[in-house]
């Protein structure tokens, strides 16, 4: 494999072997910048790369394992080509990379964009860059912010060239004893000399420079020291002291202010040398250091600060729980135990996916700058907040707080959240959910306490979202019974033994079978059978939901075309749909397929759905998906009606064909006078628009008197049956006559 090389090369590999930088020892500061870059694309891989002759060597990497690899295969060849963004979007699809192994092998680069590093503006000696395991586009946004942090880069190389230079030019000195001379030829560092003798001061031209001071005479040493700001000047005076007495050299960074009263930052330092004639002189050099130290600080900033909102990111956050943790409140006496509690406040903001993708990037940064600033505005002065990544926000507690305080301030964040944010012609309401969690400070683990407010967040986004949870065991207690669940249906799929289980559908009159509904249960490797209430939680698991669904409608339609076959004419069978099935884009060409597979019509098969299918955002697709099926001759119903969030709006506006009464009112008939009521409305509505009505739940001869008195025609409960397994339900119908109806008529 071959790799391009840039007219300059010869210049460019000279100007790399002058930085001296190769095979250096990684530093924090090029560390924070591709943790900072893999943040600012939320990428798993960053990278500062240099290209030596036959390799690219990683001064900083983020992401991968190697410190190096070979150049013929690196993408940052292409990168130093021109002064410009270089972006594949799928190294898959590129000629020039779909056979790289670093494409077809680790770490599988899909999506790569690098910056040239350059310290002259011509010749490009490194890349920053960053890469992905899948395709991808980068916004504006993370460009301009990538090519911010490309100078941040910049200014660490040449900080670490001038640092390589100074520290040569003052290890020369030393040993040469030719301080002074030495030192004047570096940049911004300037040389002095002490007499202590005769207390004279000599300096150099830099020196002068430094203190943009135009006189030829040096000031005394206590003039010297008064170029200091009051608050630095102790510390060096007391420095200079113990060189002067013990002979103890020194090297302080301090700020300091000139003769023309600017401010800046230089590093000064000073030793003892004996002379040959016997004399002392205390010798140092000062240099200016303000522009590193502003690197330094933007880089601080950089890797401490949330680009986006401007309050602290994820870093910053676990820095200061750490801090916390090791500090005692500041009212707590330093002999006494730290009883006071830590509260961790996790806040994540509900529906801001969809904010993001129907309004726009710009809209979400809006609310996210937005809602930092409401959560830094409202939060105690003592407490600390940062944005963790995405449109998730978390502020740390401390100093006795409690679960009523904690509480607290919780819903006073979400009432701040949840007001209007108007950006442009545009008013944006979102809202947020918060988990809580307390532990003694003293025995706080920061992990656990993340894990519990992450768990009791989780709770909130379970049980309808906008709401506060403090972590109780209880959380945990049910997440891991619920584990448990997933996991037992899992099982039983990839086993085969999740298989449906049928109950009858009758006419109430003839008692004879018109149907039957499929219900999901577990054959357990006893021969046991598990029914719902064993896995009634993985139901609420939306993909677990989805592959229920998935396997038992394929199951119930084979059961259906193998009685058929047998001569048994079971009417039609009803199968289940969770929202999480409705709502998926393959759900009407899966159940067609299935039709298909089986020799069977549309008119064989009954799709039954809760109400809560329509209470989401996408309700209008639901009614697409039902309307495509109904449209086919499948026949609707809507389970479990008259509980929940019933409405009359769903019959008018959904293609529902019959409605079944929940178990809960039949099992109340006769005791109840608000059930009797409740049934016999249902019934006449059912009637008054000519749907089906299936009463659930019927077990004894006098529910099925009062349902069928009540108007009702066909029911389901234990009086007629059970649920069977598929041999159980040719047994029961061929005892039973043969209804001539193939499916529920109206009524």
């Amino acid at each position: 494999m071959t790799f391009p090389i840039p007219r300059n090369e010869i210049d460019r590999l000279a100007a790399l072997k002058k930085l001296r930088i190769l095979d250096t020892e990684p530093t924090a500061e090029f560390d924070a910048v591709v943790e900072m870059a893999a943040a600012i694309l939320d990428a798993p891989v960053a990278l500062v790369s240099f290209l030596d002759q036959t390799r690219q060597w990683f001064k900083a990497k983020k992401g991968i394992d190697v410190s190096h690899t070979c150049r013929e295969i690196a993408f940052c060849n292409h990168t130093i080509f021109e002064n410009r963004i270089f972006q594949i979007e799928d190294a898959t699809r590129d000629e020039r990379f779909r056979r790289n192994p670093l494409v077809t092998g680790e770490p599988h680069i899909r999506f790569y964009i690098g910056v040239p590093l350059s310290l002259d503006g011509r010749t490009n000696i490194a890349s920053l860059c960053v890469i992905d395991t899948v395709p991808r586009r980068a916004t504006e946004a993370q460009i301009t912010q990538l090519l911010k942090l490309r100078d941040v880069v910049i200014s660490l190389i040449r900080t670490h060239r001038i640092a390589i230079d100074a520290r040569t030019a003052e290890n020369n000195a030393r040993q040469r004893g030719k301080l002074l001379s030495q030192v004047e030829r570096m940049s911004k560092i300037g040389a002095w000399s002490l007499d202590t003798g005769r207390q004279t001061t000599r300096w150099s031209p830099r020196t002068f420079e430094i203190h943009e001071l135009e006189a030829d005479e040096p000031p005394s040493l206590e003039g010297a020291i008064a170029f200091y700001p009051e608050y630095e000047r102790e510390r060096l005076t007391e420095a200079v002291r113990k060189c002067m007495e013990d002979g103890q050299a020194y090297q302080i960074e301090c700020d300091f202010i000139t003769a023309l009263g600017n401010r800046r930052r230089v590093r000064t330092s000073g030793e003892m040398e004996r002379g040959d004639d016997g004399t002392k002189h205390l010798i140092g050099i000062i240099k200016d250091i303000t522009d590193q130290h502003e690197h330094e600080r933007q880089l601080w900033h950089a890797a401490h600060v949330d680009a986006l909102t401007g309050i602290a990111n994820r870093r910053s956050f676990h820095e200061e729980f750490r801090r916390r943790r090791a500090t005692p409140p500041a009212s707590t006496p330093a002999s006494a135990p730290v009883p006071a509690q830590m509260a961790l406040l996790m806040i994540d903001l509900d529906d801001f996916k969809e904010i993001n993708d129907g309004q726009g990037h710009l809209t979400g940064d809006k609310v996210l700058c937005t809602v930092a600033g409401r959560v830094r505005d409202t939060i105690p002065r003592d407490a600390f907040c940062a944005r963790l990544g995405g449109d998730e926000f978390a502020v740390l507690l401390s100093s006795g707080s409690d679960v009523a305080a904690a509480e607290d301030l919780a819903r006073r964040l979400l009432d701040e959240i949840g007001r209007p944010i108007v950006h442009g012609a545009q008013t944006i309401c979102t809202g947020a959910s918060i988990g809580i969690a307390l532990q003694d400070q003293a025995d706080a683990s920061e992990d656990t306490l993340f894990a519990q407010s992450d768990l009791a967040l989780y709770h909130v986004k379970q049980n309808g979202r906008g709401g506060v949870k403090t972590y109780e065991p209880a959380i945990t207690d049910a997440l891991e019974e619920r584990r448990r669940a997933i996991a037992l249906v899992r099982s039983a799929i990839a086993g085969g033994r999740l298989e449906p289980h049928y109950q009858p559908i009758v006419d109430l009159k003839t008692r004879k079978m018109r149907g039957v509904e499929a219900l999901a249960r577990i054959r357990n490797a006893d021969g046991s059978v598990s029914g719902p209430a064993q896995f009634w939680q993985a139901l609420h698991e939306p993909q677990c939901a989805h592959e229920i669904d998935r396997v038992i409608l394929d199951l119930a339609l084979r059961d259906f075309a193998r009685w058929r076959r047998d001569g048994l004419d079971v009417g039609f069978v009803s199968v289940n749909a969770s929202s999480a099935c409705i709502h998926s884009d393959a759900f009407f060409e899966r159940v067609m397929d299935g039709l298909r597979r089986h020799g069977l019509t549309a008119a064989d098969l009954k799709i039954e759905v809760v109400e809560s299918v329509f209470l989401n955002d996408d309700s209008i697709d639901v009614r697409t998906v039902l309307e495509r099926l109904s449209a086919e001759g499948i026949g609707i119903a809507l389970d479990d009606f008259g509980t929940g969030f019933a409405s009359l709006s769903h019959l008018r506006d959904y293609p529902i064909d019959c409605i079944k009464i929940d178990k809960s009112f039949v099992m109340g008939l006769g005791d109840n006078d608000n059930n009797t009521a409740i049934v016999n409305a249902l019934v006449t509505l059912g009637k008054s628009m000519g749907l089906s009505v299936v009463a659930e739940g019927i077990e004894t001869e006098g529910q099925l008197d009062f349902i069928a008195a009540l108007g009702s025609r066909y029911g389901q409960g234990y009086l007629f049956s059970r649920p069977m397994d598929a041999a159980q339900v040719a047994d029961f119908a061929s005892r039973c006559d043969k209804p001539a109806l193939s499916g529920l008529a109206a009524t």
